[in-house]
């Protein structure tokens, strides 16, 4: 999705917002005139932002037994997801883990993020994960990381009609970054290296990503320290557009 079409689309999904929900998908299949791409979008971003919005709403003891899903079954270094060949792991969390892979055909190392399979038959959290990536890979900006691509690995060989379905068993959705060596901001406060000059060039480095963002129509809407990642050549990184609107 390029920027203009992210951009039509996030018109279309502030506009809906206003339409009374019962009213709401007549008005979406009309304003889509005929484009069922655009119309699938449209619904999977309208989902995605009720959900946000039923979770904020509610206690976070509340919330946090929402979010107890089975655990699957974790990736280990050398296993394979589609050409990356997954090397050490970087982090995890409820949207999956983070590992340093190579990418085995530009011999590369990328940063693989891959979405837990016990949510693939969920349809708002892959349709939250897919726009992760859209949204970054529409914006070209130094302090944005940088998405090279984002697809499902099925771990069996199945059918073409069988690998439509959203709950295949087996199926590994994934997002590959750029890898950017350094820290996050959250690991670097309150350090000495931490100074005036360097805090006000961090601050205006993120200020720049931002901008970037939303001249393309696009909101981060979750910075914070941990999504921030300094390199130590001087450059910031913003990570995570998970739930960007």
């Amino acid at each position: 999705m390029d920027a203009a079409r992210w951009q039509q689309l996030n018109r279309l999904f502030e506009q809906a917002l206003a339409v009374p929900t019962p009213q709401r998908a007549a008005w979406l299949a009309q304003a889509c005139a005929g484009d069922a791409a655009l119309l699938q979008e449209a619904h999977a971003m309208l989902s995605a932002d009720a959900e946000t919005a039923l979770l904020l709403d509610q206690p976070a003891q509340a919330v946090a037994e929402q979010l107890r899903l089975p655990v699957a079954p974790a990736l280990e270094p050398g296993q394979y997801i589609g050409v990356y060949r997954l090397v050490r792991e970087l982090g995890r969390g409820g949207m999956g883990q983070v590992f340093l892979a190579e990418d085995t055909r530009l011999k590369r190392p990328v940063a693989l993020k891959v979405l837990p399979p016990d949510v693939t038959g969920m349809p708002d959290r892959v349709a939250r994960f897919q726009r992760e990536a859209r949204a970054a890979s529409a914006l070209n900006h130094p302090n944005i990381l940088t998405i090279y691509d984002f697809g499902q690995h099925l771990s069996q060989p199945v059918s073409h009609e069988a690998s439509q379905e959203a709950g295949q068993a087996g199926a590994r959705h994934y997002i590959a970054a750029e890898y950017v060596k350094g820290r996050t901001l959250r690991d670097c406060v309150g350090h000495r290296q931490m100074t005036l000059s360097r805090t006000l060039d961090v601050v205006a480095q993120i200020a720049g990503a931002l901008a970037a963002a939303h001249d393309a129509g696009i909101i981060h809407r979750d910075i914070k320290p941990e999504n921030v990642m300094l390199r130590p050549d001087g450059y910031v990184k913003v990570l995570d557009f998970g739930i960007a609107k």
